[in-house]
């Protein structure tokens, strides 16, 4: 399966076969594309965890609480959960480590 064409179809998976699992490889290329997000000045403002063991996604499934609890069954079942995490605000000090990383 070539991970990039799934992505460009767009489609929104509704409920997962647990046993079907993404290859290590596949698992690269997510984390990969994750990687060359393009981002405002490259200021990358963000950061991904991945959970791939049954111990993992049961963490990440506890945040699916009350409207989300729908999502539970989803993220036991994924073969991996990406969880995106984002800076709300940019402080003068992140964006020195990113225009000193540019510079470097």
């Amino acid at each position: 399966m070539d991970i990039i064409s799934v992505a460009l179809k767009r489609h929104s998976t509704k409920a997962f076969d647990a046993s079907k699992k993404l290859t290590p490889e596949q698992a690269e290329q997510i984390k990969t594309l994750l990687q060359y997000s393009p981002s405002s000045t490259n200021s990358q403002p963000w950061h991904f965890i991945v959970a791939s063991t049954e111990e993992g996604k049961a963490r990440v499934a506890k945040s699916a609480a009350g409207n989300y609890v729908f999502n539970e069954r989803k993220i036991l079942d994924a073969s991996h959960v990406v969880v995106f995490c984002a800076k709300t605000a940019m402080d003068d000090a992140w964006l020195k480590l990113v225009v000193d990383q540019e510079d470097a």
